[in-house]
């Protein structure tokens, strides 16, 4: 008899070939059940673990995104100067999850899914790309270089070829396809993005007299775009866009019997129905409505038959008319109905000037006052403006609130002694300033606070300014005690103010009401080196200032006035010949907690030096005594004019 062959394995033995033996009926449907329960047990696990990865790449690519966006808030609130040992954590850990690479993550079933959803003109990156890339992402407050152009209807433009540029630059990333759809549906050479991306540039890059739009591209009529309120040339003659046509084969529109009827009901179709500007006709509508389109970012609305004073945010509008656009072929278009609900949602009321007969009712202590709410404080009263060469709000304004919130989480015996920062952008003086106070130190001699002012505005949160305030106790024992003083000025006699004479007339008209100013009589500066020039004058502030906290406010409201306009106005230039000038930083330092702005106080101000479109200057307040009380240094940043003046 030959002997049974056993496998090393454990189980049944195996019948030899030869053997007669039969598996019986019950005996195989026994295997196959349990061969099914294995594979189906297999299957279960894999999907499983398949299904436990994708929530895991999600989770990572959420956690990266994250930590990407605290990274760049860090970077904001300069927290690589207050706590570099955590900064530094938070920028290895995310070099370790941006460090991911997309080839060691299998694709999930969500990119599929994304890429199924694109239309057929929606860009695609390359398959080597990846949806999976984690990329360094663009902040959502993007710098613009609009507002540089000298034309409303350019500085439109070129906003919303930046936003185009960016959706470009971050398709097959974070950008929605449907934005990129709506944007880009119109432009079919989109598509080859190696030929795109040099031309986007080359337009991007261009100077204030270059062209925003390849002429070469057709311009796409849809709803009338470019001809409701076209250009006039130097011989009276409307100039109509060139080049224009009405979209057809790229919507796949075929020709009908009512070319015209027919061509309107398929834009319908498409979504481009209706009446629709361009750039030029959004400027003649707005200058129908009465906005003065040159007037800056703020501008002064003149509407017939309404009572009251509108200023125009002309930032605001831009941001909500970029969520609709569509290029049409080689420049951006616009709904007239979205036109229209932006231009009346970005309608402002004006804050209400002062008269000269106003003087009594008007209090500093109001302007530059704060209340708590929530985890912030906010300014009692919006902004001022300076006076009728800006229109946007005062920097003197602004720093005072930042000073009045930051004495708000001091401990009683501290006082402030520096406070130094950047004016990040504009304020409206439309809409309340609100502060974000951060507490770097708390010691028994110093506290240090992080300041962030923003404005809730339409288009979103606005930051304003960032600044660092330092205070320190009140110390008896001194190495060292000395002060520089003032120079000997002659003031005009008795008791009436003589505001500055300046060639810009009303250029403090909005602050004039909180102060009293006596300018010295100024001798020749002929011969004299600009840095060696100096404005003297003496002031003192309207109004009760009861605390403290008031007192150094005022004094920082003052000490920004005029000091960015010194380096021009010494080197015996008008404002009017400059095309930009403001502040980029300051440092305020204080040597003292004890004076009383309703006293007379002798201030000084001269630039120390000017080139590559900046200057420095320094203003000081002296007391009554004579000695030092307070130093103010300012960057600021001074343009030439070329075609239209942007102070």
């Amino acid at each position: 008899m030959t002997p049974k062959l056993r496998s090393g394995r454990s189980g049944r033995p195996r019948l030899d070939a030869s053997s007669d033996a039969v598996l019986s009926h019950d005996r195989r449907d026994q295997v196959r059940r349990a061969q099914k329960a294995y594979r189906l047990k297999k299957e279960a696990v894999f999907k499983n673990a398949t299904a436990r990865v994708e929530i895991l790449e999600a989770s990572m690519r959420e956690a990266a995104n994250e930590m990407i966006s605290l990274d760049n808030a860090a970077g904001e609130a300069a927290l690589h100067l207050s706590h570099p040992d955590t900064y530094a954590r938070l920028q290895r850990v995310r070099g370790i999850l941006t460090s991911i690479d997309s080839e060691s993550i299998p694709a999930t079933s969500e990119s599929p899914k994304k890429a199924a959803a694109l239309p057929a003109h929606q860009i695609c990156n390359s398959g080597s790309e990846g949806y999976l890339n984690i990329p360094v992402p663009i902040t959502t407050k993007e710098y613009t270089y609009s507002f540089q152009e000298p034309r409303f209807s350019r500085r439109l433009q070129r906003y919303c070829l930046e936003h185009a540029y960016r959706l470009f630059a971050e398709s097959g990333s974070d950008s929605d396809p449907r934005d990129i759809y709506r944007v880009f549906r119109l432009v079919p050479c989109i598509r080859d993005r190696a030929k795109t991306q040099p031309r986007f540039l080359a337009l991007l890059n261009g100077g204030r007299d270059d062209p925003l739009e390849v002429s070469s591209l057709p311009f796409y009529t849809v709803g009338g775009a470019g001809m409701h309120y076209p250009d006039v040339d130097g011989s009276g003659r409307v100039v109509y866009p060139g080049n224009r046509r009405v979209p057809g084969r790229i919507l796949g529109i075929l020709p009908t019997g009512d070319r015209e009827k027919g061509s309107k009901e398929l834009l319908e179709v498409c979504g481009l129905g209706g009446v629709w500007f361009d750039s030029r006709d959004v400027e003649g509508y707005l200058m129908q409505n009465g906005v003065d389109v040159q007037g800056g970012l703020f501008p002064v609305v003149n509407m017939r038959n309404t009572a009251g004073s509108y200023v125009f945010d002309v930032e605001g509008f831009f941001s909500r008319l970029v969520t609709g656009f569509v290029i049409l072929g080689r420049a951006p278009g616009f709904r007239k109905t979205e036109v229209k609900k932006a231009f009346q949602e970005s309608l402002q009321t004006a804050y209400p000037l002062t008269t000269s007969n106003q003087h009594t009712t008007m209090v500093l202590k109001d302007q530059i006052a704060v209340k708590p709410v929530k985890d912030h404080y906010v300014s009692v009263l919006p902004p001022t403006r300076m006076g009728d060469l800006a229109n946007w709000a005062y920097g003197g304004n602004i720093l005072a609130v930042a000073v009045s919130a930051a004495y708000a989480t001091i401990t009683l015996g501290h006082h402030l002694y520096s406070i130094c920062g950047h004016f990040v952008r504009p304020a409206s003086p439309s809409y309340k300033l609100i502060c974000r106070v951060e507490r770097i130190r708390d010691t028994r001699t110093f506290q240090t606070r992080h300041l962030r002012l923003y404005q809730n505005r339409p288009s979103g949160e606005q930051l304003c300014l960032i600044a660092t305030a330092d205070f320190h106790i009140e110390e008896s024992a001194e190495l060292v005690n000395y002060s520089a003083r003032p120079r000997e000025w002659t003031y005009p006699a008795g008791g009436e103010t003589k505001t500055q004479s300046t060639s810009e007339p009303g250029l403090y008209r909005n602050i004039d009401p909180f102060m009293q100013v006596r300018v010295q009589t100024q001798p020749s500066n002929k011969g004299k080196d600009v840095p060696n020039i100096i404005s003297a004058e003496r002031f003192r502030i309207n109004g009760p200032l009861p605390t403290e906290a008031d007192q150094i406010a005022a004094l920082s409201f003052y000490m920004d006035r005029g000091l960015a306009y010194i380096p021009a106005n010494h080197a015996g230039r008008s404002l009017f010949d400059a095309s930009a000038c403001a502040t980029l930083d300051f440092a305020l330092r204080l040597a003292s907690h004890r004076f009383d702005l309703g006293d007379w106080h002798t201030s000084e101000k001269r630039t120390c030096r000017a080139g590559g479109a900046r200057a420095l200057s320094e203003g000081r307040v002296f007391g009554g005594d004579g000695r030092l009380l307070a130093s103010m240094t300012q960057e600021t940043i001074l343009r030439p004019k070329r075609e239209s003046s942007r102070i």
